[in-house]
This record gives C-alpha cells, sequence and structure tokens, in this order.
C-alpha cells in the first residue's frame, strides 16, 4: 500500500501556532479536509481572530483543541492510533525553535514531541525558511520579511528527525496531504 493510501484511512491531527504567514492558505486547505482534528496554541487563537479567520476554522466541522491549560490532554491522541500523520503549518520560528530544543511548553510543541515519540510523520510548514519572504498583515498590506539564518538552520535541523518533513510552502504542502483525511 503507498503511503497516501493509507493515510488517507486516517485522521490528521493539524497544529496551527501564531503565524500570519500562509495562515489563510493553510486555513483553506484545513477546511477542505474532512478527517482532521485541529490543535492550537494560544497565540494562534489570537492570530486567527486578527486575520478574520477564527470563525472560518469553528465552523469546518472539525474538533478544536485550545490550549487553555498546563497539560496537555489531547494528545495523548496519539498514542491510541488516532493520527497517522501531524500537520503544523503554519509553524513560527519561535515554535521551530522549541521543537529543535525539545521543549514542549505549548499544546503544538507537545503535539510535536509526543508524535516523534509515537513515530508518526510530522509535516512542518515554517514562516521563516528561505531568504526572504513577503507576508500579508491582518490589515491585508503586504510587507518583506528577512528570514534570519538562525530561523533557517533550527528548521534544516529539524528536517534532519525521523519522521519530520519539512515543506516550503502552501503549494508544496497541498500536494503532499493531497488526498489525505479527504
Amino acid at each position: 500500500m503507498t503511503e497516501n493510501k493509507s493515510m488517507a484511512k486516517s485522521k490528521i491531527a493539524w497544529g496551527i501556532t501564531g503565524a500570519g504567514h500562509f495562515l489563510f492558505e493553510c486555513v483553506e486547505m484545513l477546511c477542505q479536509l474532512r478527517k482532521a482534528d485541529v490543535f492550537l496554541t494560544r497565540a494562534a487563537v489570537e492570530v486567527l481572530a486578527q486575520y478574520r479567520l477564527w470563525e472560518k476554522v469553528q465552523q469546518s466541522g472539525h474538533k478544536i483543541f485550545q490550549d487553555i491549560g498546563a497539560s496537555s490532554g489531547p494528545v495523548t491522541k496519539l498514542y491510541g492510533g488516532s493520527y497517522q500523520t501531524v500537520v503544523i503549518a503554519p509553524v513560527t520560528a519561535n515554535s521551530i525553535a522549541k521543537m529543535k530544543l525539545g521543549i514542549a511548553d505549548t499544546l503544538v510543541t507537545n503535539l510535536f514531541a509526543h508524535a516523534g515519540k509515537c513515530q508518526i510523520r510530522t509535516v512542518l510548514l515554517p514562516c521563516d525558511i528561505g531568504e526572504a519572504a513577503e507576508t500579508t498583515t491582518p490589515n491585508g498590506d503586504k510587507v518583506p520579511v528577512h528570514i534570519r539564518a538562525i530561523d533557517r538552520e533550527n528548521a534544516a535541523c529539524l528536517e534532519k528527525q525521523r519522521d519530520v518533513v519539512i515543506v516550503r510552502n502552501p503549494a508544496e504542502l497541498n500536494s503532499l496531504i493531497k488526498g489525505v483525511a479527504l
């Protein structure tokens, strides 16, 4: 059985951190999926509201887990085989740095850590990848962003980990998950 066919039979755990870059595209992909649970950091909830996407995520029909407590109970579903794939998109440079160092102090960094412990394939779409980017602010303005070397290095380090896939843009993510959980 090919990887895509086996992934199509299971649910995706989709994490979102507090990034605005790639957020519109990621929410659109997420809303196209039928079988996904959504894991949100506190910053993700704030940013989704700022970009006027919070209601769209709520209306997606997906179960939503928010980072509201000190423990991260929902990630224990990884151990029961509920998910074959974890997608964290978009993911901030802050969360990428925490993941690289093994820090699991938010719902989504915990999701990443436990996915690794369960050897579940994890796909990351870092906001800070490449040399430079143009991003959209909550009010719709396009602004240039210089990507720091440390942020590129952290993403490259994660890419070397077992079961971690780094994608560089929403189109690459979309082609990777095409047919998954539809």
